[in-house]
């Protein structure tokens, strides 16, 4: 299982490099559906019930990765049971716990450990974590802290490196990339496009109407 694990990761990886701003959105609202429908290397879902997200995940004809963050979304035991579960039915899974990050690679989820840096002593003991569950990404909160949480440790590059929350325009989401970041998270549908492209008409009229 570890192979699929891999093959996911290398395919979401792949897609970072065409557009690096994943859609974060709360649950199975019509957010989840405009995220679906773009082109995205992932979709990450932070909150709601698994079965309702499967449910609009599993009626998406064609759709980007879609990473849980099992710490957040109720209704599935972040177990090893769980995790087989998720594996056939979505590609990715988030958390800040070493031990989900483990069984979700050996259920061959690709996986993003997240690390909150509050202050020095939050992000020191994230990284012993990292280091010891080795994801295939990191995701460093709040995005605006990846520039010296990146050169304070720079063993959390030895991986790709995300960033999310607390982008507001497209030039943080510039800077943040211009840093070094593999890619960027956001709720805020205004920025779901690939930097340097034109806003698309049809997620436009998603905005509007949903």
């Amino acid at each position: 299982m570890g192979k699929v694990g891999e093959a996911r990761a290398k395919d979401f990886l792949g897609g970072l490099r065409r557009n690096p701003v994943i859609p974060a959105v709360r649950g199975p609202d019509s957010a989840l559906r405009v995220a679906l429908a773009g082109e995205h290397a992932a979709v990450f879902v932070l909150g709601g019930d698994i079965f309702r997200v499967l449910e609009r995940v599993g009626a998406a004809r064609r759709r980007p990765a879609v990473c849980i963050n099992v710490d957040l979304v109720g209704g599935v035991s972040a177990d090893a049971s769980g995790l087989r579960f998720l594996s056939g039915r979505i590609e990715g899974v988030i958390s800040t716990h070493r031990h989900v990050v483990e069984l979700a690679k050996q259920a061959g989820l690709f996986t993003i450990h997240r690390l909150f840096a509050i202050d020095s002593g939050a992000v020191e003991r994230g990284v012993k974590l990292i280091r010891r569950a080795q994801p295939h990404c990191v995701e460093i909160l709040p995005a605006l802290a990846y520039p010296e949480v990146a050169a304070a440790y720079p063993e959390v590059l030895e991986r790709p490196v995300l960033a999310g929350g607390l982008l507001k325009s497209q030039e943080d989401v510039s800077s943040i990339l211009a840093a070094g970041a593999a890619g960027i998270s956001t709720s805020d549908q205004g920025l779901w496009r690939a930097p340097g492209k034109e806003p698309d008409a049809n997620l436009d009229k998603n905005f509007r109407t949903n």
